[in-house]
Order: C-alpha cells, then sequence, then structure tokens
C-alpha cells in the first residue's frame, strides 16, 4: 500500500523545478558566451574596417608627399617618402608606409593600417601623368575648319601605326566642336561629364574613332614661372638677328620682332637649353622667325598676348616637340597667333587662352586653351610620346594606376 503519494509528486515536482534550473542555467550560459563571442567579432570586425581606413589614408598620405616633391622639384627615386606609425587625429589608428620604384617606372606603394591589435595591408602602383595625354583638350571650343587634319605620330617608334589619339572639351554645350566639311580626326573626340556627344560634336567631317563623354573633370594645374634674373628690357630687332644662349635666361618684358630694309628680325635659340618669362607680349612681324637651332630648346613662359603677321616662322629645327614648349602664365583672356613658313614642333599649354593656328600651318606636338581654332587646311600631328611623362615636366603628377587591398 502507497502510504506517502504527497511526498512522491513533491520528489518530482522537485527534481523537474532543479531541472529546469540547471537547463535555464546552461541556455543562459550558452546565451551569454554566444553574445560574447559576437561582441569580439564586432570589435574585431570594426577595428578591421578602422585599420583599413587607416592604411587607405597611408596611400592617399603618400601620394601627396610625393606630389609635393614634384611641385617643388625636390623628387628623387634614391630618396622616396617613408612614415612609421603615424597617427591619425585622435585616434588610436595609424599606418606606416613605404614607397618604391618598378622595373617599369611606376612606382609601388605599399601602406600598412592598425587600428588597437589589428593590421590591413594595401598595396597601390603610382604612375606619372603629364598635361599633354589628349592632342586636344579644351575647356570651351575646338573649331576645326574645313579640311583641318588632325592625326598621330610617334616619335619614339617610328614603326608604330596604332596611335592612341584623342581631342575634346570639358564643356557639355551644345557645338562645341563644330567640324568642316573633310577634316578629318583620326581617333577620338570626347565632351564633358554628362554631355552628349551628339549635340556637342559637329556632324561634319569624319571621327575614325569613337564620340563620347568624360567620367572624370580634367585637371588643369597652375604653371608658375620658376624664378629667373630679372632682365626687364624687352627682346626687339629691326631687320636683324637677337642669339640667345642658356646664360641669357630671364624674364623679359616683351619680344618685338619686325623688318626693316627687307630683312626680317631672328630671334635664334642656340648652345642649349633657354628659359624665357616675358611679361608682356610677343609680335612677330612679316617674314619674321624665331628660331630654335639643333642641340638647342626653348622654354617659353607668356603673360601677355603672341601676335603673329604673314609668313612669320616659328622654326624648331631640333625637331623634339619637348624643345619648344609654350605656357601661358598670364591672369586669363590671352589671345595667342600661331603662324609657321613650315612645321611647328612643340606643345602649348594654355588652359584660360584663345590659340588660333592659321590656313595652311602644320604643328606637331600637342595643344591645352581654353578656346582652340583651326583654319582651313590646317594639319595637326600629335606626338603619342608626349603620354611618357617625366619626373622634371612642367605640371607632371602622381596618379594612383592601380590598387590592391594586400599584396598585388
Amino acid at each position: 500500500m502507497n502510504r506517502c503519494p504527497g511526498l512522491r509528486q513533491k520528489g518530482s515536482a522537485l527534481t523537474l523545478a532543479v531541472f529546469a534550473m540547471v537547463l535555464l542555467t546552461l541556455t543562459g550560459m550558452a546565451l551569454l558566451d554566444l553574445g560574447f563571442k559576437s561582441r569580439i567579432k564586432a570589435i574585431r570586425t570594426a577595428q578591421g574596417i578602422r585599420a583599413q581606413w587607416a592604411a587607405d589614408a597611408g596611400v592617399y598620405k603618400a601620394l601627396a608627399e610625393m606630389n609635393k616633391k614634384l611641385k617643388a622639384k625636390t623628387w628623387s627615386d634614391t630618396s622616396m617618402p617613408t612614415v612609421t606609425d603615424e597617427a591619425l587625429f585622435q585616434s588610436d589608428q595609424s599606418f606606416s608606409y613605404q614607397v618604391g620604384r618598378n622595373a617599369d617606372g611606376t612606382y609601388m606603394v605599399t601602406s600598412v593600417g592598425t587600428a588597437g591589435p589589428i593590421g590591413k595591408q594595401v598595396s597601390a602602383i603610382f604612375g606619372l601623368k603629364g598635361l599633354f595625354e589628349s592632342a586636344i583638350l579644351v575647356k570651351d571650343r575646338i573649331s576645326l575648319m574645313p579640311n583641318t587634319q588632325v592625326r598621330g605620330y610617334n616619335s619614339k617608334d617610328p614603326t608604330d601605326s596604332e596611335f592612341d589619339l584623342a581631342i575634346g572639351t570639358t564643356s557639355t554645350l551644345a557645338g562645341r566642336i563644330p567640324l568642316g566639311p573633310g577634316t578629318v580626326v583620326d581617333g577620338d573626340v570626347f565632351v564633358g561629364v554628362g554631355g552628349d556627344p551628339k549635340t556637342v560634336i559637329g556632324a561634319g567631317g569624319t571621327i575614325t574613332g569613337q564620340k563620347y563623354s568624360l567620367n572624370l573633370e580634367p585637371h588643369f594645374p597652375d604653371v608658375i614661372p620658376p624664378s629667373l634674373p630679372a632682365v626687364g628690357t624687352p627682346l626687339s630687332t629691326k631687320g636683324e638677328t637677337i642669339m640667345l644662349n642658356p646664360s641669357n635666361s630671364g624674364t623679359y618684358s616683351e619680344i618685338n620682332l619686325s623688318q626693316a630694309r627687307g630683312q626680317p628680325g631672328v630671334l635664334e635659340i642656340q648652345g642649349g637649353e633657354v628659359i624665357l618669362h616675358i611679361t608682356g607680349n610677343i609680335n612677330l612681324g612679316n617674314g619674321c622667325e624665331l628660331i630654335v637651332r639643333p642641340g638647342s630648346s626653348l622654354v617659353l613662359y607668356v603673360d601677355g598676348d603672341i601676335a603673329s603677321d604673314n609668313s612669320v616662322g616659328i622654326n624648331n629645327e631640333a625637331g623634339n616637340v619637348k624643345d619648344l614648349q609654350l605656357y601661358a602664365t598670364g591672369t586669363g583672356g590671352q589671345v595667342f597667333s600661331l603662324k609657321a613658313k613650315s612645321s611647328v614642333f612643340g606643345t602649348v599649354y594654355a588652359p584660360e587662352a584663345d590659340i588660333t593656328l592659321y590656313p595652311n600651318s602644320e604643328m606637331r606636338g600637342a595643344i591645352v586653351g581654353r578656346n582652340v581654332t583651326f583654319k582651313s587646311g590646317a594639319f595637326f600631328h600629335y606626338d603619342e610620346a608626349l603620354k611618357e611623362a617625366q619626373v622634371g615636366d612642367e605640371g607632371v603628377s602622381f596618379v594612383v594606376k592601380r590598387w590592391y587591398d594586400g599584396n598585388p
């Protein structure tokens, strides 16, 4: 006979209660452990993201420092910038980076960012970008009158027949690139970001390449004349020849060449590199010539206008487009009139100037301007070798070519 049924029922209930408490305790401990591990994972994930940001910041800091050296003309492959454990402002994040030069002339930047105990590494390839990656680049209008020819060549590789040539504007306004009948652009034509090539580019002429709009706005860096001896006087002659060599480099007020007794005025550059800063205008009278002799070069910084009369010769006898460089350094609104008895070999960087190449003139090189006009029958040949920028070039900058998380 079962004499204590109530006691057995109480014992069963107590056992269940204890089991439930143990189960709840174990469940709670498991949840606490899961929560703790999740929190640790979240913290590490957040630290990893912050370390990644720090590593990215190191790449951008390296780019800024490298371009600062380029601008100051103090860049040297033997003393490239490096940083160790530079802290971000009011943060436990820091970065370290180092720069090395690759065999192909590019530069490898390796940056390690840290946040707490977490570290992340990124790498980037930097390359040099010059002022003349486009054959013709303008801020407003390119006018190609009837029978204008725009073609390419490569002075460093005469066997090259596949030219990467592009001309274009940063404008998106309708009709900013009119093409006259018989005009040929042997390459691409681009328009400003968000522009419609069908409305910006005229329907005349022939374009052998693509028509497209830019993805990014081009940068037009300021060009500042170097410090030169302040001569102050004009370079002027009537019917005679002025000869300049490197010792004559300096700042002059004007260049004025004119005829006298049927003889043209001539400015002749010889003996090496001559650098001139002209604070006023350049006036080239009828039949007068500016000649760069073989083995020499001329870099012109011009604050004023350039006026050319009939039969003017701007002759770079050296034949290398980099041996005649023209930079507009005025406050804007400059006018450059370019004429030639034969081919002009040179580059023109004048993003705030109006530039005109006159009928039947021929130019080899590259042009940057606000407005560029080619009169009827003009020939323009872009030298693709200008894409290969050098550390000492005017306006050159480092840009990111490729980016890698971790090692490339």
